[in-house]
């Protein structure tokens, strides 16, 4: 199973994880084999990217670190939540749903990541545009919380930590939708009223019965930055609480492997290399070196090309190595011919050979 752009799917091919719609309806179903009208129905809905099957690594096993029916629920959940707090004006807004369902979800998400902390998250979600709240807040709680078993939180911390991040965004419900779907540079006046978001996302978690301090603060200071240039209130340093600084990072790591309205999603060894350029700046070091052992900057599948010229499929990824993967090499040059001898390359034992570009 390999995630390729829908620029490059071609129709007779097999589609190998589901898509499904904002509602959890089912767009198309894993095993199908894809059409040339289906590409221009998902093209349609803001779909860019699909899972497919592909011979070439038909011995290799993809696998995600929660169930995708955990990560469904999860959507169904937060989708739930949002459409559910009243509106309009923050102070007669609330959470009206059950604790109980908040709390059985955020312990099946903490059961799997605990039962695969020791996984490197290989899978990205495919969404729509218009369910990008719903699926980046439950993207946002798997990758922090997977981080936190990491860091070896204990599960009253790592239930914290879910229920903050799954619940991070509520208060996106205020920000106007022309603002939310604007295709493109928000005005400094616009700007100003998305960064009110974690502080009425606060307040309408303040009513819930779910409230404790540590929750609270991933919602409130998720925009904060390591050296104050974030927001609501610029602070820095240790004044950010530590679970807050973890879902920073993979609240901007989501948005960046995410298509928006206004651009095209940065491929995860991108997101990857601009987290790294912002580590100490804007995120704590020691926890950004925690979360990039967790992620595939160079997912199984993607086609990469080498420094001697050759190129091919990564099959694995190395744990605390994740820049250098291990790759079925099956071509030589740009023209991609045929390999004469396709071998598997570990890229951790080659050091004198790199990854130069990636075939998007």
């Amino acid at each position: 199973m390999r995630k390729i752009s829908l620029d490059m799917i071609r129709p007779g091919m097999i589609l190998a994880k589901a898509v499904l719609g904002s509602s959890g309806q089912m767009l198309l179903k894993s095993g199908v084999e894809i059409r040339p009208q289906y590409i221009n129905y998902l093209r349609n809905l803001g779909i860019y990217d699909l899972y497919v099957r592909d011979e070439r690594i038909q011995d290799v096993e993809v696998s995600d670190v929660i169930k995708e029916e955990t990560r469904h629920e999860a959507r169904l959940l937060v989708h739930k939540i949002m459409r559910n707090i009243q509106a309009p004006g923050c102070h007669v807004k609330s959470i009206n749903v059950q604790d109980k369902e908040i709390i059985k979800t955020v312990n099946k998400i903490i059961k799997e990541l605990i039962d695969n902390k020791d996984m490197i998250i290989q899978l990205v979600d495919i969404k729509t545009k218009d369910e990008y709240l719903f699926a980046h807040s439950v993207n946002c709680t798997v990758l922090a919380t997977l981080v936190a078993t990491k860091m070896n939180y204990d599960k009253k911390t790592l239930r914290l930590l879910a229920t903050g991040t799954l619940l991070h965004d509520i208060g996106m419900v205020t920000v106007p939708e022309h603002i939310l779907n604007k295709p493109g540079e928000l005005t400094e006046d616009e700007f100003e009223t998305v960064k009110k978001h974690p502080e009425y996302g606060f307040e309408i978690f303040k009513k819930s019965p779910l409230f404790d301090a540590r929750a609270g603060a991933v919602i409130l200071q998720h925009h904060e930055c390591y050296q104050g240039q974030g927001y609501p209130k610029g602070i820095k340093g240790d004044r950010i609480n530590k679970l807050a600084k973890i879902v920073s990072i993979a609240d901007v790591y989501d948005a960046m492997t995410s298509e928006k309205y206004y651009r095209r999603s940065y491929c995860p060894h991108q997101a990857v290399e601009l987290l790294m350029a912002r580590g100490g700046e804007y995120f704590d070091m020691e926890i950004l070196n925690y979360f990039l052992s967790a992620v595939a900057a160079y997912p199984i599948g993607f086609h990469v090309f080498l420094s001697n010229g050759e190129s091919g499929l990564v099959i694995a990824n190395n744990p605390g190595l994740t820049l250098r993967p291990i790759v079925r090499v099956l071509y030589t040059g740009e023209d991609l011919a045929p390999h004469p001898e396709p071998y598997d390359l570990d890229l951790s034992r080659e050091l004198d050979l790199t990854i130069t570009r990636v075939l998007n």
